[in-house]
């Protein structure tokens, strides 16, 4: 579905209420065409190919952004400075996940395979602040680190919009959980888009915001804050990684804790909020055990 946004600007909302593998994406069509990612849904991607596309923009490096780069081989691809070099190489990517035994190496690699993944040239690295010209359209991009490295968003201030991507605002919250994250680089991202105040804000894996945006954000916000008091909770009785991971505490029961990603992920995720609370001080930690 294309939805217009203003003369020059349309999202093409993905299939599957835009879930994964598949995502929103924001079509510029202008004197230079873009599009902000491009894991669509076969529809839509048949649009975009259809407009000759000049430029193709990567929010980060997730495979369900990137996923359809190679069908562009006459567009460039741009994306951050950061991500880019999970988006060039496959082992790039695999170590940004975290995935460093044989075993886990070989369940992402079987995944990608599966669903089509390619490797693709990034040709130009994008920088915070840079502003992105594409004819009557200007976008500047937004750094907002924490859910990979180099996540941006990219803010269009004629119309207030900002395009926020995997800052979702979805009820699950905030994803953190691989070994390229950052939960304390989250929150600051959260607050910048707060800051912003936008207008307009397009998701990539949630609906079109409208109204009640900065509450959105803030609600998103505070899924971190939830998390951590209730892994907090938990140190009261000294505990190791591996049996906070055992309480779905990140994942909750959105997920079966029998799936392998799911399982992987829960137990970076809550690495991360163990790290973010022994800075505090909160905790503390002696060999493999924490506690309160």
């Amino acid at each position: 579905m294309i939805v217009p946004l203003s003369k020059n600007i349309y999202v093409l909302k993905a299939p599957n209420r835009s879930r994964y593998p598949y995502c929103n994406c924001l079509f510029i069509n202008d004197d230079i065409k873009a599009v902000i990612d491009n894991s669509c849904g076969k529809e839509n991607l048949d649009f975009l190919m259809r407009e000759n596309l000049n430029v193709i923009i990567n929010s980060h490096f997730h495979e369900d952004h990137v996923l359809n780069n190679p069908s562009f081989p006459k567009a460039e691809i741009w994306a951050h400075r950061l991500d880019a070099p999970a988006i060039r190489a496959l082992d790039v990517m695999q170590e940004y996940y975290g995935f460093k035994n044989p075993e886990e190496k070989k369940l992402g690699l079987s995944y990608l395979e599966a669903i089509g993944y390619q490797e693709s040239m990034v040709d130009r690295e994008l920088e915070d602040g840079d502003i992105l010209n594409f004819g009557r359209v200007e976008l500047r991009v937004i750094l907002t680190a924490g859910h990979t490295p180099g996540h941006c968003c990219f803010y269009e201030e004629k119309e207030g919009l900002l395009f926020s991507a995997d800052i979702d605002l979805s009820d699950f919250g905030p994803w953190y959980g691989h070994d390229c994250s950052d939960v304390d680089d989250f929150i600051a991202s959260i607050n910048k888009c707060i800051d912003i105040n936008p207008a307009i804000v397009v998701t990539s894996h949630n609906d079109i915001f409208k109204e009640n945006i900065i509450e959105a954000m803030k609600k998103y916000l505070n899924i971190i804050y939830k998390k951590e008091e209730i892994l907090f909770n938990y140190l009261k009785i000294p505990s190791t990684l591996e049996s906070l991971a055992e309480k779905q505490i990140y994942y909750g029961y959105y997920y079966k804790q029998d799936e392998p990603f799911h399982k992987i992920s829960e137990k970076m995720a809550i690495e991360k909020l163990l790290k973010r609370l022994l800075k505090q001080q909160a905790i503390k930690k002696e060999g493999d055990i924490y506690w309160r």
